[in-house]
């Protein structure tokens, strides 16, 4: 059955709201996942694209020479030096809407928010929850992203096979582990490569 995409939304963005409300002081301030980031800048990014205004966009795009993601970076920073009831704040808006950006999908904007989740909890041993729907539906989602993320070209030409849920992809060298390891490996992160095996591990560890 095909998964509701703006109730799964917002529980991916609700799931990150929940973390937030519970992190100590020093885990807010906690180097993410993210290089040079954070967890405090990390939840700042996460709703950014939505509750930044336009005319902000692009002065901070003219300021950083048209560069997005090296405006998104200094500006999230810029964010995460707020208070952080500022900031818990700013998520009340993103907590239960289901509203994107235009040209984005809703599967991208959730694995946006489940991969950061991440990013936050990883370096500090907390889990982060999904269920099998939700978790197939960004497998896929993972798998045919080519903007921003880059996450379909990275894992293209590779056999991924998920140990806990029912999905595959692809044919070629195969990947195995964890659903959640492998949308993490697909976008980037490499925390979680020591979950994985496969004759084609070696392979999206270069691509990383």
């Amino acid at each position: 059955m095909p998964v509701d995409e703006h109730a799964a939304l917002i529980a991916e963005r609700s799931a990150l709201h929940e973390t937030l409300t519970g992190l100590t002081p020093e885990e807010w301030d906690h180097p993410s996942l993210c290089p040079g980031w954070r967890n405090r800048d990390v939840a700042s990014h996460v709703h950014l694209a939505l509750t930044i205004s336009i005319p902000r966009l692009l002065v901070g795009l003219a300021a950083n020479r048209g560069d997005f993601n090296r405006f998104m970076a200094s500006h999230a920073r810029r964010l995460g030096d707020r208070p952080t009831s500022e900031i818990l704040a700013s998520w009340a808006e993103v907590r239960t809407s289901a509203r994107i950006p235009p040209t984005t999908k809703r599967v991208e904007v959730a694995m946006d928010a489940y991969v950061h989740h991440h990013d936050i909890c990883v370096p500090i041993g907390k889990d982060v929850p999904s269920d099998p729907a939700r978790l197939r539906w960004m497998a896929d989602g993972m798998v045919a992203t080519k903007q921003q993320i880059g996450s379909g070209p990275r894992v293209k030409g590779l056999r991924l096979i998920a140990t806990d849920i029912d999905w595959h992809y692809g044919t070629g060298p195969e990947v195995r582990g964890p659903a959640a390891a492998l949308i993490l490996a697909g976008c980037g992160r490499t925390a979680w490569h020591d979950r994985l095996e496969g004759d084609g591990l070696a392979e999206l560890a270069r691509r990383n």
